[in-house]
């Protein structure tokens, strides 16, 4: 056993729980003790503990960049002073879908999805730079993803020290990753925004808060799973967790190299890896989940700066995760034109 921050202990049977959720976050009690093999009261307290405590909570998660006309940033804001009014701005933003206290390159980081070019091209220009003391702005547009775990290794980490294996791998965990791309129209979106309240919540419940029926919004979460542009699973977050050490990195790839990302899937501390540009030449942006600072320094010497033709051109530790949000801006209605 170990214990997180707020002195929740969690046993072996608490991660084999999440691991069960992150396969599917709606499987009713009665399936989440059978897949773990434990009695529907011990799965039941497992979860209520688990989500009071804020350790874990079931959400939907996508690839925007799988989904038409979304653009996604990442970037790096250095700020003069205090930084309270920018990390309460940054947070009352609905497109920043996640903000961490840093050290190293930025003092916070921040992403955003944000609908249409012209969307993401108001909140470079205009909505970030009304930050209070904001004195450095750097940017990482996103390209492609190729990894996003959602912290599933941490949580088969955690499991393979009390000698047990995780129900899904990082590689599976990854949603809207090799699928033709998909365009959702605007009762998807809301659909894919109010199970962010309740992962969980039933067909009727959902239905009551949009207005339409049970059988229309199990059809609407239906195509949403079948088609793999979303899955309803738990998530946690490694700094509530454990004592793990969270950094971002910038990766350049100098020519004529190309970087193999299978060799960034292999190494284990890897949950996150994006293609784009940005961050002062970054042709990739990583982040590292290690269990000590030690560890962290040890897989950027050994596993990452040793890969051919990389080099680090950006870096930021975290030290305190802000807000995290998987929530997408409704579609905008353009002009049709007509024959």
């Amino acid at each position: 056993m170990f214990q997180n921050e707020q002195r929740i202990t969690i046993t072996a049977r608490d991660l084999k729980v999440v691991s069960a959720l992150q396969c599917d976050g709606r499987m009713t009690m009665q399936a989440l003790a059978d897949k773990v093999g434990i009695s529907v009261y011990a799965a039941t307290e497992s979860y209520r503990r688990l989500t009071e405590s804020n350790i874990m909570s079931i959400v939907p998660v996508c690839n925007p960049l799988n989904l038409g006309n979304y653009s996604q940033v990442l970037v790096g804001l250095r700020i003069n002073g205090n930084l309270d009014k920018a990390l309460a701005m940054l947070k009352s933003m609905p497109q920043v879908t996640y903000v961490v206290c840093a050290l190293g390159d930025a003092d916070i980081i921040a992403e955003a999805v944000v609908y249409s070019a012209e969307g993401m091209d108001h909140f470079l220009k205009h909505d970030l730079r009304a930050l209070p003391g904001l004195t450095r702005l750097q940017v990482f547009s996103c390209g492609r993803l190729v990894l996003d775990d959602h912290n599933v290794s941490v949580v088969n980490r955690l499991l393979a020290a009390h000698g047990e294996t995780g129900f899904l791998t990082k590689r599976e965990a990854s949603v809207g990753t090799g699928i033709p791309a998909h365009r959702l129209d605007m009762r998807f979106v809301r659909t894919f925004n109010e199970l962010q309240h309740d992962g969980r919540a039933s067909y009727a419940t959902l239905g009551e808060w949009l207005g339409v029926t049970h059988t229309a919004i199990r059809g609407r979460i239906k195509k949403l799973e079948e088609s793999g542009v979303m899955r309803i699973m738990a998530t946690v977050s490694p700094m509530r967790l454990g004592g793990f050490r969270q950094a971002f990195l910038g990766l350049g790839v100098k020519p004529p190299y190309r970087l193999d990302t299978e060799q960034l899937l292999a190494i284990d501390e890897v949950t996150y890896a994006m293609s784009g540009v940005g961050l002062n030449g970054a042709d990739y942006l990583i982040e590292i989940i290690a269990d000590t600072d030690e560890d962290l320094w040890r897989v950027v010497d050994e596993s990452i700066r040793s890969l051919p033709g990389v080099e680090q051109t950006w870096w930021a530790s975290t030290v305190s995760v802000e807000k995290e949000s998987y929530w997408l801006e409704p579609p905008h209605e353009g002009v049709l034109l007509g024959d």
